[in-house]
């Protein structure tokens, strides 16, 4: 399958775009990567989101994320707190491929944090496939991309803490 440079960034409705001046909870277009290679002129890179929701007077953070970077949250004291990461990208393959989705709670928090995982992947040209769980508190889950010409992953990982046991951190990552 010939694979045609779509990107530098876009989406299944719109594969051709440049980058986004400002990427925030308003951003619809992510970076295009091949596989899991660099372009010669666009390193690898996914969106991430950040939820800190409670006890942050800016509880949302954006940015690129490279693979293998790991994204971190962590609550602190008593407050309860609701913490998620989020990626998504979109990726051309011309044989399928898979992405470590990673994540780990620790801290005395961990034991009662309420964690949910899910991930979706979207190819422009055959079936989506998702998956949901309520995960352990550490682990990767293996996402299968299928071979397309232009497809989009979204993944994330979210945990709730009450408070009441102490600080908890959430790492996550997507790596090869």
């Amino acid at each position: 399958m010939a694979i045609l440079r779509a990107g530098p960034w876009g989406n299944l409705s719109s594969p051709h775009e440049n980058e986004p001046a400002i990427i925030d909870g308003d951003t619809v277009i992510y970076p295009v990567n091949i596989a899991k290679g660099n372009w010669p002129n666009q390193a690898w890179g996914a969106v991430y989101s950040l939820d800190k929701s409670f006890g942050y007077l800016d509880p949302y953070e954006y940015g690129i994320v490279s693979l293998g970077e790991e994204k971190t949250v962590t609550t602190g004291g008593a407050d309860p707190f609701d913490n998620a990461i989020g990626f998504s990208f979109c990726y051309q393959a011309a044989e399928a491929l898979t992405i470590d989705f990673n994540w780990d709670f620790t801290g005395s928090g961990a034991a009662d944090n309420f964690p949910a995982l899910g991930w979706g992947v979207q190819p422009i040209d055959g079936p989506s496939d998702s998956y949901f769980n309520t995960p352990v508190d550490s682990g990767t889950e293996i996402i299968t991309l299928p071979a397309t010409t232009l497809g989009i992953v979204y993944a994330y990982v979210q945990g709730y803490d009450t408070g009441a046991s102490g600080d908890l951190t959430l790492t996550s990552s997507l790596s090869a």
